[in-house]
């Protein structure tokens, strides 16, 4: 996609640099290809009668016809800039997307990288007493509850937060409000 955008703005560089207005100093001027001072003539070539043709150097306002030429080619090399930081972007842009994990899970952004955490081992724990009243009652009316139990005495997954002096996850405005709450630990988690 930017290949071909790059390659379409130079072909019409390369088209609409050719041709020149060769500035006369009545005010009028030429739409020239090209053209050459040769002592008291200047030589062009016609885009309209696609020939060379003579004038003498005394109608041609060259100075005009310079100053213009060096600001549309200014204008282009600025254009061909911009366009090569949005395509320099649009490349960030789609590496940096490229990075996060397509499959499923829980996925933490540490620095420039993207970690999987591991998913814990659970099982549900229900009460015997519950379940058989919730069988027994006519009307359901008795809810079912549970206890998640994980396996093991702490989590798989050790995570370090970012410490913020502040009440929110937003940073702060101001020094008062930075030196008057509390630290808040802020985690950068992925779900996919």
């Amino acid at each position: 996609m930017s290949f071909a955008r790059f390659l379409i703005f130079f072909l019409a560089l390369s088209a609409f640099a050719a041709n020149v207005k060769l500035y006369l100093k009545d005010g009028e001027y030429h739409i020239v290809r090209e053209y050459k001072v040769q002592s008291d003539r200047v030589r062009y070539f016609s885009v309209e009668r696609g020939d060379w043709e003579e004038i003498p150097l005394d109608l041609v306002d060259l100075k005009r016809t310079e100053k213009e030429s060096k600001e549309r080619q200014a204008a282009l090399e600025e254009e061909a800039k911009i366009i090569s930081a949005e395509d320099k972007a649009e490349r960030e842009r789609a590496n940096e997307i490229a990075k996060v994990p397509q499959g499923p899970g829980v996925h933490l952004v540490v620095g420039n990288g993207i970690h999987t955490l591991k998913q814990a081992e659970s099982e549900m724990k229900t009460s015997k007493g519950r379940s058989i009243l919730k069988v027994m009652a006519p009307i359901p009316s008795v809810s079912g509850k549970g206890t998640v139990e994980l396996k093991g005495e702490h989590s798989l997954n050790k995570i370090a937060g970012l410490v913020r002096n502040s009440t929110s996850a937003s940073p702060p405005r101001n020094a008062s409000e930075s030196s008057s709450s509390s630290p808040k630990k802020v985690f950068g988690l992925l779900r996919s």
